[in-house]
């Protein structure tokens, strides 16, 4: 084997993916909901999800298989339920928490998902917003097994008595 110092090429492919271009930042698939149910697929692993709508809307992840993984940010003052949810209830939870603070009260508090990984549903903004329904809401979701999805995030609540978002059905 001899060394490669001035080796060039005009095209290369590595496991049929083109590698002649230039890389310059990662850009994520965007899935704007639009006041639906979208259900995700894996192959949306990596998307940014965002409840742009103030109206009801929800997204269901796929299956968790380790290192799938989603980020949901609301972009408008939700005036209904945003719901994150697992795609099998009763089988598939959530496991981890969030931060919440409050928009109009010097208030904050912190919250967990049942530590079995029970809690199949995710709740931003419902009638009383206390569950997180300020724009700007951002939940990360990371699938660690076939089970459970991982949690992390920071949610904006309006109100003086902030509520936890995790729960078994929508709340």
């Amino acid at each position: 084997m001899g060394h490669f110092d001035k080796l060039q090429a005009k095209k290369v492919v590595a496991n049929n993916v083109d590698l002649s271009g230039t890389l310059k930042g990662d850009r994520r698939e965007v899935v704007a909901n639009g006041g639906t149910d979208v259900v995700l697929s894996s192959g949306q692993s990596g998307a940014v999800c965002l409840f742009d709508t103030a109206g009801a809307s929800s997204f269901t992840l796929p299956a968790p298989s380790p290192g799938l993984n989603f980020t949901f940010i609301t972009t408008v003052l939700a005036t209904a339920d945003h719901v994150i949810k697992v795609n099998t209830e009763n089988t598939d939870g959530f496991l981890g928490g969030m931060i919440g603070a409050s928009t109009t009260q010097a208030k904050s508090d912190a919250f967990s998902a049942d530590a079995d990984g029970s809690n199949d549903v995710i709740t931003l903004g419902h009638s009383s917003a206390a569950t997180g329904g300020g724009a700007g809401n951002m939940v990360y979701c990371c699938a660690i097994d076939t089970e459970n999805w991982a949690v992390m995030g920071m949610i904006h609540g309006v109100g003086g008595t902030l509520a936890t978002p995790f729960g078994d059905a929508q709340q």
